[in-house]
Formats: structure tokens, C-alpha cells, sequence
């Protein structure tokens, strides 16, 4: 027992002696300044998420956000006119449009919640490498994770999440999270779970599963400490709060978070009204068909694993072999004990690993991240179970659609980034690799080459990009050469400025179901279209019936032509006024209905505009 005891106090005092010399030295470097390391997370973000107007769901958020402010925007369009799921971010974000145009608002907007997951991640990664003895924390710590954390969201995600990107409600959530995080690690536990309720109120899904992993890993470090990992409770430094004792005693972890608990839940709660109070009316069908066409018809890439492709799981089970690997390295020096007659045995493997070392946030993080893969294998035990018949697919798409994948594809690169950096920067003398000065220059050199190479390779690829991934996800097919995307392209912004010029602000089209930006760039309203799923489940249910009714395919899955007969049948049925044909569909001829584009003296090869003769 007393060898064990010495053991232990030898790790505390070798890993005491790494951090202050580690310290020392960075209280002396500019790098070490929180503004500096803002900067170069900023900068990461910025370069990470920079493209052209608009990203891929800008049109479907900032369209929403403009008729939150201006009822006349858009009107009569089943989307916009739809439950407002997200109203935080309308109401806030949303006000950039009535104070500037649309591409400046989103502009704007870009700037500010890049500038706000940076704040929370730099934040965030330097409470994680803080120690309650020394609060000064390794330099550039959050730069150096940033980059290694967006090159495993863009390579090693398995149901599609991305956090950088373009501006929308679940980017300022995660600011949010990542800002509640870091108050967590500087211990104060009010103000970190105040930021969760706000992310929860900016975007439900995304605040609940973080809310739920939250408790799961205060309360486990409290109670538990590490114990349920290594026999002991340990902890960096001499604080219990930061440690956890590992005591059983609940009482402290109420006292510390009694507070924040309820603030966040109010947060949450505002975020599930707008929902909750759109489908109160709604019937049981009405509710099971909506889950069926979010999660099997719309949405099954992000939400069934059945319907993720294989080579999703194949990189985000190489993301996850890494993050192992580096926790496995991460674990403290293995531990002998004291046998009969003063020989030496080993000891069980994890309760003979030295986590003294480790700090709360990355206890913090590591708990996240089991629990993040727990709900994902949860969600794939519901999916897989319809599959093999133990229940209905509906009864499985009423859970699923609640997003059971989203934070493990966002946590697991977060815990390979800490992990990773950990290891090449911040480790104490005995922990990780600290007594292999060539290993940790290797780590380092991998940790720096993933952040360059992931930069270089989204910004070799957004840079080619001549139009923002908004428009080209459907309105260009990757099948047509670069000259004739351009003349769709070209003759696409030319009917859209005919229509926003020319046409009744309040008149409803009826527009081709290969494109997402009619309304981003006419501020008119269509009948229905593919990317502008509603989130009430009444609206749900009637979108993709418009969808069936107006966008009909043959046994080849290829769109069938409008007539003038089935024109004119849902004219009477949904009241549009216009039809914007596209003339790409195989077998689109020109309906027997006043042409007013292109006229005589334009030039539209893909493209016309016909009007309802109104009687």
C-alpha cells in the first residue's frame, strides 16, 4: 500500500515539476496571450468555412430569417410560412436583413459567428490544459487543436455534421457550447450551464444531446472521479472541484451546479417551445408520416444509419481507431505493485495507468466523447432493429429523427484534437510521451501537418469553386462540362433578376425542382421545393406531398415533363400565378400559356417564364 502511495506521489510531483517548467517558459512567449490565440483560431475558422454566396443552407435559413421580419417576403410560400423551429436565430441573426442587403447580412453574420466559435474554442482549449496550481495555459493550444479538429469533422464524420461552415442556427449553438465549456473548466458552473441553455434555445437538438452529455460528465467525475476507469481518484493539482473526489457524495456537484442546471433547462425550453407548440395540434398520423419523410424520404443521411453510405463508416471508424490510439498514449506510465515477498506484479491495465495528469477538461471531453458513441450506438440499435423486424420503421423514424449521430460526429474530432495536442505540447514529464523528446516532435509535425493540409485542401477546393455550393448542390449537374454549368449558370441569375424586376412581389411560382435559390435571389414564393423541408409536422406531410404531385418521376427516377393539362391541374389546386419552366427536363416542351421570358430581344437557352391567364 505504501509502495502504491509512493508511486503515485512520484507521478504528482514529476508531472507538478513538467507543468511549471512547461509554464515558465510560456509565460514569457507573446504566444501565450488569450488574444493571440484568438486570432490564429479565427483565422482557422475564417480559412475553414470561407466560400462563395451561398452556402449549401444559407438560402433555406436567411430566406426564413428575411420573412421573420418581413411577413411580405416570400408570400404565400409554404416554407416560409411554416413554424419558425429556430426563432432565436431568426429574431437575431434575421435582423441583418431589414438593416442591409442579403449578401451583406449573411456576410455579416459569417464574420460574427466564426468570431464567436472562436471565442468559445479558444476559451475552451485553454481551460482544458489549465491546472487549478498554474492557470496559465499552453501556447497556441487552441490554434494548434482547431486545425487538427476541422480536418477530422471534414474527413472522419459519419452522418454528415459540419460545425464551419456557413452561417445557420446550430454553428451559433456550438459557439455557445464550446463557451459554456470553457466556464466549466475555469470553474464557473453557472455561467457554463447559462451558455448551454442558450445553445439549446439558438438550436435544440444540438443544446439537448450537449446538455445531456454535460450532466453525464460533471456528475461522473464528481461522484466517481476516475475510478470507474482506474481504481483511484486522481486529479491535476490539489483542487477537489476540478478533480473530483470520487467520494459518492452528491451533494457537492448539486451545490455547484443547482444554479446553472435550471437556467439551462430554461434555455432548452424556449428552444423546444416553438416545435412543441406547432405540432400540439397535430394527429398521430400526421406526426408518424412527418418522422417517416424526415428520416427515410429527406433527411436519411443524417439520421438512419441504414441509409449512411458505407464509405461514411469507413472514415469515421479510422477517426475513431485514432482517437483510441492517442487516448491509449495519452494514459499515464503503467504501475507495479509490491507482491509477497517484495517482488513486483502488474496490475489490472486501466486501473494500472497513471491518469494524474490529466486536467477536468480533459476528463471532461473523454466522457463526452463515450457518451456521444453511446447515443450514436443507441441510434443504430433503433434503425437496425426496424430493419431486422423487431419493430416498425415508423416506430423506429418517430425516435430517430431527433439527430442521434450529431454530436458523436462533432465531439470524437475534438477528443483526437485535445488528445493529439496534448501530446505534443502540453504533456508533463512521466505522462504521454513527455520523456521521448523525438515522439513528441513527430506528434507535434502530424498535429501541424493535419491543420496545414486540411486548410490547403479546402481552400484549394472552395477556390476552384466559381459559385457557392447553394447553388450548385442542384441547380448544375456534375454530368454537364464547365461551359454548359455556366450557360445554365448565367442564364439561371438572368431569369431570376427578370422575375425579381418583373413580376407582383406577392405572386406564388411554380419553379423547377432542380434548384435552392429561387427565392434567395427573387423574394418570391414557390409552390414547393426539395431543400425547403418545413419543420412542423402538418407542413412536413403537405410539402412532400407538393413534392409528389408537382414534381412527378418515371420508372428511371428522371423528372416527366409538365403538359399544359397537368399545369393547369395544379394551378387550380395551389393558385400559383407563374411557371418557371426549365427546358433541361428530357421531353420539356413549351406549355400552350402566355410566354412573357424570354422575350424577342433576350437569350435564355434554359429557361422560360409563362403566366396563367387569369380569368
Amino acid at each position: 500500500m505504501s509502495s502504491e502511495r509512493s508511486i503515485g506521489s512520484k507521478h504528482q510531483k514529476n508531472g507538478a515539476r513538467g507543468l511549471e517548467d512547461f509554464n515558465r517558459r510560456a509565460r514569457t512567449s507573446w504566444t501565450q496571450r488569450f488574444s493571440v490565440d484568438f486570432v490564429g483560431v479565427f483565422l482557422v475558422f475564417f480559412l475553414t468555412g470561407l466560400e462563395r454566396l451561398p452556402a449549401v443552407n444559407e438560402p433555406h435559413y436567411w430566406t426564413k430569417s428575411a420573412h421573420f421580419w418581413d411577413s411580405e417576403y416570400g408570400r404565400g410560400d409554404l416554407f416560409l410560412e411554416s413554424a419558425n423551429a429556430h426563432a432565436l436565430f431568426y429574431a437575431t441573426f434575421g435582423l441583418l436583413t431589414r438593416l442591409c442587403s442579403m449578401p451583406t447580412a449573411v456576410w455579416i453574420g459569417r464574420i460574427v459567428v466564426w468570431g464567436m466559435l472562436a471565442w468559445g474554442w479558444t476559451s475552451m482549449m485553454r481551460g482544458v490544459f489549465r491546472t487549478s496550481a498554474d492557470r496559465v495555459s499552453g501556447a497556441w493550444v487552441g490554434t494548434l487543436s482547431a486545425g487538427v479538429w476541422c480536418f477530422g469533422m471534414r474527413w472522419g464524420h459519419l452522418a454528415g455534421e459540419w460545425v464551419v461552415g456557413g452561417v445557420e442556427a446550430k454553428v451559433a449553438a456550438y459557439a455557445f457550447v464550446f463557451l459554456g465549456f470553457g466556464f466549466f473548466f475555469s470553474q464557473r458552473w453557472t455561467l457554463g450551464w447559462l451558455c448551454l441553455g442558450l445553445a439549446g434555445a439558438m438550436h435544440v437538438v444540438v443544446g439537448l444531446w450537449v446538455f445531456l452529455g454535460s450532466i453525464f460528465a460533471s456528475y461522473w467525475i464528481d461522484r466517481f472521479g476516475f475510478r470507474g476507469l482506474s481504481g483511484q481518484s486522481s486529479g491535476m493539482g490539489n483542487s477537489p472541484v476540478m478533480t473530483g473526489h470520487g467520494d459518492g457524495e452528491s451533494n457537492g456537484w448539486w451545490l455547484r451546479n443547482g444554479w446553472g442546471i435550471p437556467l439551462a433547462l430554461i434555455g432548452l425550453g424556449s428552444g423546444m417551445l416553438p416545435p412543441l407548440m406547432a405540432d400540439w395540434g397535430a394527429s398521430s398520423w400526421v406526426s408518424t408520416q412527418a418522422s417517416m419523410i424526415q428520416v427515410y424520404k429527406r433527411l436519411g443521411h443524417h439520421l438512419a444509419p441504414s441509409a449512411i453510405a458505407s464509405v461514411r463508416w469507413q472514415s469515421f471508424g479510422v477517426l475513431l481507431l485514432a482517437a483510441l490510439a492517442v487516448i491509449f498514449l495519452c494514459m499515464g506510465n503503467e504501475k507495479r505493485v509490491s507482491g509477497v515477498g517484495g517482488t513486483k506484479k502488474r496490475i489490472g491495465y486501466l486501473a494500472g495507468r497513471d491518469w494524474s495528469a490529466w486536467t477536468y477538461g480533459m476528463r471532461f471531453i473523454l466522457l463526452q466523447a463515450f457518451f456521444g458513441l453511446a447515443v450514436a450506438l443507441v441510434g443504430c440499435l433503433i434503425d437496425w432493429g426496424s430493419v431486422l423486424g423487431f419493430w416498425s420503421r415508423e416506430s423506429s423514424a418517430r425516435v430517430l429523427k431527433y439527430y442521434w449521430f450529431r454530436w458523436n460526429d462533432v465531439v470524437w474530432p475534438l477528443e483526437l484534437a485535445v488528445g493529439l495536442v496534448w501530446l505534443a505540447w502540453v504533456s508533463p514529464r512521466g505522462q504521454g510521451l513527455s520523456d521521448r523528446v523525438w515522439a513528441r516532435q513527430i506528434v507535434l509535425m502530424v498535429v501541424v501537418f493535419l491543420g496545414i493540409w486540411g486548410l490547403w485542401d479546402r481552400i484549394r477546393t472552395r477556390g476552384s469553386d466559381w459559385v457557392g455550393e447553394g447553388e450548385r448542390a442542384r441547380l448544375l449537374s456534375r454530368s454537364d462540362g464547365l461551359d454548359e454549368q455556366l450557360v445554365h449558370y448565367e442564364d439561371w441569375i438572368r431569369v431570376c433578376e427578370y422575375v425579381r424586376s418583373k413580376t407582383e412581389p406577392s405572386s406564388l411560382w411554380l419553379t423547377p425542382r432542380n434548384q435552392q435559390t429561387f427565392k434567395w435571389h427573387t423574394q418570391r414564393g414557390e409552390v414547393a421545393a426539395w431543400k425547403d423541408m418545413p419543420q412542423d409536422a402538418a407542413s412536413v406531410v403537405e410539402w412532400f406531398e407538393r413534392l409528389s404531385e408537382c414534381y412527378p418521376v418515371d420508372s428511371e427516377r428522371s423528372l416527366e415533363p409538365w403538359t399544359t393539362e397537368k399545369i393547369l391541374e395544379l394551378h387550380k389546386r395551389y393558385g400559383f400565378r407563374y411557371v418557371l419552366i426549365d427546358r433541361r427536363v428530357g421531353g420539356q416542351s413549351p406549355p400552350l400559356l402566355p410566354m412573357l421570358y424570354p422575350g424577342v430581344l433576350e437569350e435564355n437557352s434554359t429557361f422560360a417564364v409563362f403566366e396563367i391567364p387569369q380569368r
